[in-house]
């Protein structure tokens, strides 16, 4: 199999043996993109039961449409596509009375006292209605670098931007992060870096 569209040989070997059905390569493919595919659906919808709905069509669709994959475009950039279209449409559909954004899902380490925990939900549950107010690119853009952990050259692939924009985006994104932030009364005094 030729690695046109791939990151690396393994990946194309992983899409390969998904291809001829083999579950524990797709299921590794799901590990390495679920995380980007997290952060751009919840970006998009912010509701945590949709997202993981979301999720599940979104990998259901990259399983179907891996064979059509043509590696005119990175793997990950089109995972980011029908991850996007799908949060887009989820969106569309949902009731417009629900329940507004929830908690982002930063893992809470089991050791942490009580009291710790409250505090880091708390904190959660304002950064993630601070999100909720963001233009969706930017909201995306910030979710996808500091929750999926994503470089500016793999957020610009998955987006379709040259990295300025999304360096542009990212600093933009923190500026008027950091406005809504003070608007409620709980922004530092340091600047967006």
């Amino acid at each position: 199999m030729e690695n046109k569209g791939f990151q690396t040989g393994e990946e194309a070997g992983l899409v390969a043996k998904a291809l001829r059905g083999n579950e524990k390569a797709f299921r590794q493919l799901i590990a390495q993109y679920q995380p980007m595919a997290y952060s751009v659906v919840r970006g998009i919808l912010g509701d945590r039961e949709d997202v993981e709905d979301v999720l599940q069509d979104v990998f259901i669709k990259v399983y179907r449409g891996l064979s059509g994959f043509r590696g005119d475009s990175k793997l990950s950039t089109w995972i980011y596509r029908i991850a996007r279209n799908e949060a887009v449409t989820a969106a569309r559909k949902r009731d417009p009375s629900g329940p507004p954004v929830e908690e982002l899902d930063l893992q809470t380490p089991a050791r942490t006292r009580p009291d710790e925990q409250y505090l880091q939900k708390a904190r959660q549950d304002y950064l993630g209605r601070c999100l909720g107010q963001l233009d969706e690119n930017y909201r995306v853009v910030l979710e996808l670098r500091y929750m999926g952990e994503m470089s500016y050259a793999e957020i610009g692939e998955a987006m379709d931007l040259p990295i300025g924009t999304v360096k542009t985006y990212i600093y933009r994104a923190k500026v008027e992060l950091r406005k809504v932030m003070t608007r409620r009364g709980h922004a530092g005094d340091r600047k967006p870096e």
